[in-house]
């Protein structure tokens, strides 16, 4: 059995909750990790995130997913809200958090998942192909493009902050 048949055959009953996690580094490009091709949504760049454990609290969530799929330890994100998606295979509510790190933060990703990383300028990203569905629409959502052009607070490692 595949990783995305493993993964949907685990999926709970009802709306899935997953987290979306928006890092930025200190230029305003957002980080993007390209999903392995044999993997749902493969050969999409999208931002680290993933399935919150029952349990678990979302902010939790977003530290975890940054830790596990870039190798980053953050202790801090900020919440931004929550949407509704109609994925593949279902209903999701979608938290989305954001932090800010330092270019000199070392990525190292998880290769079972991802096959390979990206900082993207995020006015590049509402014309850029292979993008995850939803996230351009997410950036102008929550009003990031704005936001990150005067927001110069890092985010680095365990001295990770809280954005305001």
């Amino acid at each position: 059995m595949g990783t995305t048949a493993k993964r949907l055959k685990a999926m709970p009953k009802g709306p899935l909750q997953i987290v979306c996690c928006l890092v930025f580094d200190n230029k305003n490009r957002l980080l993007l990790l390209r999903r392995h091709s044999e993997d749902l949504g493969g050969g999409l760049w999208a931002t680290p995130g993933g399935r919150q454990e029952p349990d678990e609290e979302p902010f939790k969530t977003a530290i975890r997913e940054i830790k596990e799929e870039t190798g980053l330890n953050l202790k801090k994100v900020k919440y931004l809200g929550t949407h509704e998606l109609q994925m593949p295979h279902g209903v999701a509510h979608m938290k989305t958090f954001k932090t800010r790190i330092s270019g000199s933060a070392k990525i190292v990703i998880d290769q079972e998942e991802h096959e390979e990383h990206q900082w993207f300028d995020i006015t590049d990203l509402l014309n850029a192909e292979n993008i995850i569905w939803g996230l351009p629409t997410t950036l102008l959502d929550f009003g990031l493009i704005e936001d990150f052009e005067t927001d110069p607070t890092l985010a680095d490692g365990s001295k990770a902050i809280l954005l305001s």
